[in-house]
This record gives C-alpha cells, sequence and structure tokens, in this order.
C-alpha cells in the first residue's frame, strides 16, 4: 500500500479513541480454583462496571456478577483485592455498597454484610471455621475522610450468624496479605504506619490461632525499620514465602524454621508498589517451583525457581508486562501485554524446557490491528552520573496509510506516570497507539523515583519531587530531539495525578513544551496535604523532605499554584468530580488563577468519576478533546472530527 504523505500530528485511520475506550478492557485480580481461573475485568462500555469472570475447565467464560454488581473496594482509595475465589464460592466487594457479597452455582448474588460505614477487601477463607478474614476500614460517620480505621476482621458464613462481622487484629494503621495457612493455625498479613507507603516500611507479621481462631500469638518475621515486605503466601507444605527488599533489591524469601533466608538472589524487583491490595508477582506451585516476574534493567522477566538450590532459570515468552500470577493445574495464568498484544489474560504451560507461545484467555482489546499502525517501544536511556542512570520508551510515529514528511520531524507528548512511584507500562497501551497512529512520537519517562529500579532510584526523589522529576522529563525530551526524534519546537507534555503535577511543574519552572495536559493533577502542595486521604497522608512529607509543621518554605516553592505568572505556555486540565485523592479543587484552582494571568488554558471535568476515569464516554471525550487542544496549539489540520474545545484566552496562542 501506497502512503499518504501528511504532516505529523494530522493523520487520520488509526487507532480510534472509540477503540481505547469502548472496546479496551482493564484487569483486576487473577485467581484459580483446580481448572477454574477467575479474574475480575473493567468495561468502559458498561460505565466502568468491573465483572468477575470465570473460566471453566472447558475453556468457556461466564459472567458470575451481573449488572448492576460491580465488584471494586475502595480501601485506601485505590482499592484492589475486590473478589476471592474458592470451593465454596466466589466472594466479591461490590461497588456501590461496599458490602461482601457471594455468588455460587450459577445463582444470584447474596448479601453478606450490612455495614454502611465499613469497607472491605483482600480476603481469605478460613476454612477450618467457615469465615473470611478481610481488610477492613471503618468511616465514622461525620468524620472526614482521610482518617479512617483500619484493621483486620473475620466474617461468618455459617448460617446461624451469617455476615456478623468482628475485629481480629488492629494497631497498626493499615492492613494487607491476611493469608491463613493449610491447617487454619497460622495467620500472617503485613502492616504499616503513617507515615511510610508500604514499599518504604512494612513488616510481615505471622500469628498463631486458638480453637476459637483468635490470635493466641503474633510476630513480627521480617521488614520494618526501613525494610519492606510484600506479597506473603503460603506453600502446600506449610513455609512461608514473601518478597522482602533489605539489600536494595526486592527478591523472594522464605520462612524456616523462624529463620528468614532468600531462596534466589538476583538484582531485580520481585516486588510492585502495592498501591492495589491483592497484587502478585510470583506464584508457589504444587511441587514447590516458584514461578515469578521480576523486572531486570526495565525489562519484565519470567523466571523459575527452585527454592531448595537457588536456581533460577529465564522462561522465554513474547510478554514485556506480566503480573497478577497464579498457578493452575497446568502452569500459571497472569494478566500480561506484548509489543502487539494489549493486557490480556493468559495462561503459560508448565514443561521442563521454555514453554510454547502464552494462550490467550481473554484480550483486552477483540479487534484486529493493522501492523503497521502499531509501535513498539525503544529503550532510550540518560547517564546521569553516580550511577543512575534515567529510561525511557519511545513510541515512533506509526499508521499502515500515512507517513510524514521526509524533512520533518513529529511533535512528541512526553508522558510522565501516576505515583511518583509507578513504572511506564510496557507492551501494547492503546492511549499511546492512538498518539502515534496519528503521527504523534510518544516518550514515556521512568523518572527518579519510579518503581521496577531498585531501592535507590525510588528514593532518588525523595525530597526532591518536583525538581528531579521535572529534570528528567525535560532532559529526555532534549535527548530525542539530539537524536532526531522529535521537533524541538512541538513538544508536548501529559500526565495524571503525581504525573499531572510534573506536568504543571514542568510548564511553570521550565520553558521547553509548547503547551501540556494535567490529567486530576497537583496544583497546591499544602492543599493536597490538607485534604488528601489516609493512605497517602504522610507519603508528601517523605517526597518533598518536609515534616509535620516545617512544609510551608517547600511547599510554596514548589506549587504550581503559587507561580502561575511564570506560566506562558496553553495547558488543558480535566479533573473527576469524585476524586478523593487529588479533590477537584486543585484543578479549578488552577484554571481559575491561568485564566486571570492571561495564559490559554482549558478545563473538563466529568461526573461520576473518580481518581482514573473509567467511563467510555469519559475517556473518548478526554482523549479526543486533549487532541484537538494539541491541534490548535501547533496549528495542525487533523483529518479526525474532533470536538470544539472551549480555550480560555485563546487569543493567546500564537
Amino acid at each position: 500500500m501506497t502512503k499518504t504523505i501528511a504532516e505529523y500530528g494530522s493523520w487520520g485511520a488509526g487507532i480510534g479513541a472509540d477503540l481505547v475506550a469502548g472496546q479496551s478492557l482493564r484487569f483486576g485480580l487473577v485467581q484459580t480454583v483446580g481448572g477454574r481461573i477467575f479474574w475480575s475485568e473493567m468495561r468502559p462500555s458498561e460505565q466502568g462496571r468491573s465483572v468477575i469472570v470465570e473460566r471453566a475447565e472447558d475453556g468457556n467464560l461466564a459472567d458470575l456478577t451481573p449488572a448492576p454488581y460491580s465488584a471494586r473496594s475502595r480501601v485506601h482509595e485505590y482499592g484492589g483485592g475486590e473478589f476471592l475465589a474458592t470451593a465454596r464460592g466466589v466472594f466479591f466487594v461490590n461497588a456501590a455498597d461496599q458490602d461482601l457479597y457471594v455468588v455460587k452455582n450459577g445463582g444470584p448474588p447474596r448479601r453478606i454484610t450490612d455495614e454502611p460505614a465499613m469497607r472491605f477487601a483482600d480476603m481469605t477463607y478460613d476454612r477450618a471455621r467457615d469465615r473470611l478474614i478481610a481488610v477492613a476500614e471503618r468511616h465514622t460517620e461525620g468524620e472526614q475522610h482521610s482518617s479512617p480505621e483500619n484493621y483486620l476482621v473475620t466474617v461468618k458464613l455459617d448460617e446461624s450468624d451469617f455476615g456478623a462481622v468482628s475485629k481480629l487484629a488492629g494497631g497498626a494503621d493499615f492492613y494487607a496479605y491476611p493469608r491463613i495457612d493449610g491447617t487454619g493455625g497460622r495467620l500472617c498479613w503485613i502492616e504499616w504506619m503513617l507515615p511510610w507507603m508500604p514499599w518504604e516500611d512494612a513488616r510481615l507479621v505471622v500469628a498463631e490461632l486458638d480453637g476459637a481462631g483468635e490470635i493466641s500469638s503474633s510476630d513480627r518475621a521480617a521488614g520494618g525499620a526501613g525494610d519492606h515486605v510484600f506479597q506473603p503466601q503460603w506453600a502446600d507444605d506449610g513455609r512461608l514465602y514473601f518478597v522482602l527488599d533489605n539489600t536494595g533489591w526486592s527478591n523472594i524469601f522464605r520462612l524456616d524454621d523462624g529463620k528468614v533466608r532468600c531462596v534466589a538472589k538476583r538484582d531485580a524487583e520481585f516486588g510492585r508498589p502495592l498501591w492495589g491490595l491483592g497484587a502478585s508477582s510470583y506464584a508457589v506451585e504444587r511441587g514447590g517451583t516458584l514461578i515469578a516476574a521480576c523486572i531486570e534493567e526495565g525489562a519484565y522477566k519470567l523466571v523459575r525457581i527452585s527454592p531448595d538450590t537457588g536456581a533460577c532459570e529465564e522462561i522465554e515468552t513474547p510478554l514485556r508486562q506480566i503480573d497478577g500470577i497464579c498457578t493452575t493445574d497446568r502452569g500459571v495464568a497472569a494478566v500480561a501485554a506484548g509489543d502487539e498484544l494489549a493486557p490480556a489474560i493468559v495462561h503459560i504451560g508448565r514443561g521442563e524446557k521454555a514453554p510454547a507461545a502464552p494462550e490467550i484467555l481473554r484480550r483486552g482489546l477483540d479487534a484486529d490491528l493493522e501492523s503497521g499502525s502499531v509501535s513498539a517501544g525503544q529503550l532510550i536511556t540518560l547517564e546521569r552520573g553516580e550511577g543512575i542512570c534515567v529510561s525511557a520508551l519511545y513510541y515512533a510515529p506509526a499508521n499502515a496509510r500515512f507517513a510524514g514528511p521526509s524533512d520533518a520531524a513529529p511533535p512528541v507528548i512526553v508522558g510522565a506516570h501516576g505515583g511518583p512511584t509507578g513504572m511506564a507500562d510496557r507492551g501494547l497501551k492503546l492511549k499511546i497507539q492512538y498518539w502515534t497512529s496519528r503521527g504523534f512520537g510518544y516518550l514515556d519517562v521512568d523518572y527518579r523515583g519510579s518503581s521496577g529500579y531498585g531501592r535507590a532510584y525510588r528514593n532518588a526523589l525523595n525530597g526532591q519531587w518536583g525538581l528531579h522529576d521535572v529534570d528528567d522529563v525535560v532532559d529526555m525530551a532534549a535527548r530525542l530531539v539530539e537524536l532526531e526524534l522529535a521537533d524541538p519546537d512541538r513538544l508536548l507534555i501529559s500526565g495524571g495525578s503525581a504525573g499531572g503535577f510534573t506536568v504543571l511543574c514542568a510548564l511553570t519552572f521550565r520553558d521547553v513544551f509548547a503547551a501540556g495536559a494535567s490529567y486530576y493533577g497537583i496544583g497546591d502542595l499544602q492543599k493536597l496535604l490538607d485534604l488528601t486521604h489516609k493512605f497517602e497522608a504522610g507519603y508528601i512529607y517523605n517526597l518533598t523532605g518536609t515534616s509535620p509543621g516545617n512544609t510551608e518554605r517547600v511547599f510554596a516553592a514548589r506549587s504550581p499554584l503559587f507561580h502561575a505568572e511564570q506560566i506562558s505556555r496553553p495547558v488543558i486540565l480535566f479533573q473527576g468530580l469524585e476524586d478523593n485523592v487529588v479533590p477537584p479543587n486543585q484543578s479549578r484552582d488552577m484554571v481559575d488563577t491561568l485564566k486571570r494571568q492571561g495564559v490559554p488554558v482549558a478545563y473538563l471535568e466529568f461526573e461520576g468519576e473518580g481518581h482514573g476515569f473509567r467511563q467510555a464516554d469519559t475517556v473518548v471525550r478526554a482523549l479526543t478533546s486533549e487532541y484537538a487542544f494539541y491541534a490548535r496549539v501547533l496549528g495542525l489540520t487533523p483529518v479526525d472530527v474532533l470536538p470544539r474545545v472551549k480555550i480560555f484566552n485563546e487569543e493567546e496562542i500564537p
């Protein structure tokens, strides 16, 4: 096919916004019971409803949660741990009321709890006592949402006392991963205290249960004092595995007769930042072998570990990102993505040699993409000195029907991920492909502070948030210009949440980008501290190098809202009205200030959306509006028909 030569950034016939939104599923937990595999999938086409799906042993798929039920927890606001699959039934948290329900044998969901002030998540089933043990969060009426009580509870399932909730353990600020061993005699969990995040300081606790199921004794087994534990898991032989970061890298350990032993040492990350409960990076097979996904030098690797010998064998796959690992009768299931595979539920078979290509059980995207319109990420690095190297994934413009002029470089969108303890997604991400198929380059930066590169890299942002992250996105953009992969006059920046803060800081304190897009970003650090939720209530101190009562100088210096007079480039902001993480007044205050300063600014807010957009209509409108905004700023003439975006002070655009 002969390609049409057209201006970069104006191409059509690529990957549409409706495909990104309405036909792109987002997967949550994956669990197995025997030969049955269960997962949750968020469907933008159903207003963001999260559905639990079962794949039976014969391969048939069935929805277990009918509308209007939606499996979604709001513990820590970010949720996770939304269901538990057992032989007794599938237990789940319903989004609307945050109560627990059970569905089994193809019947309708049955309500278990009726606790209006409570939220539940991350459950384990105590078979010996026919009860659930779960993480719970109590929000007292009239109390600010930032200070609920978190603890572990039991939930009775026997008919004589069905749904009764009792407190089992408390005293810590946060809990995760309650897991009971096969005998019913031992319970483990991880816990942590403010001001720490779970990837900064979290300890593993192992408790003995008496005959009535109460805790008779408990001890810290690992973690704490600056180390953190992730994903404890009992093996069939009664030994306890977990991920521990006590050396600068999070490796898998085992508790043997009270002693902590590393089963395979590797300069790689087996842990994940625990933004959502129930995250899983490894599984223990029936024979004791471990299958795990680690991140090494910025790349995901699947490995098979012999815990007794320490042998660690890499398993070759075409996958670029692998999470949510759990065992099956024939191998492991996971959420995974590849260069041409959007996130999907996959099965990787067991074998002595490298397995065959992963079996795709459920595609996140049920549509065929033209291979010429798919852009694969290529690694770009930048040495920072002192052993620090910043990495980014560059996606070149790609369209089967269009090509750019030979004497021009494309406009490039520099992406700043959230967290900031996040990581740029690997594999096929449709939102990025939306841009590249229209003739934009996309640079997804793992700035200092990102996960996946070890503790030292993650900690490099401590005290420097709003500084090092900005330096890295700016300098990585400059590196792309040096490589003649980007037009220096048409650099753009886009990011959400903490990434939105980086966007606003870059536009305020540097003059590199032609325009920016902030999704539920932070403009006022003090207001973030005052209004944010409990989970992140202490996070900002470590990131900014401040302490309670000693924030005024740093917050005033780094908050874009207070330096808006330095912004000269156009900005578009997007905000959900039900966002409890970064409340709407953050975006509104920024917009009002930019209006007064005469800066071209556009603003869209969405009812029914929280921190991260879930509904198809919202995703389409936000994406196409961002494109329309860039087209106006850069003077592009897109093939696509785009919405009209109201830009205040539009006459100031050159």
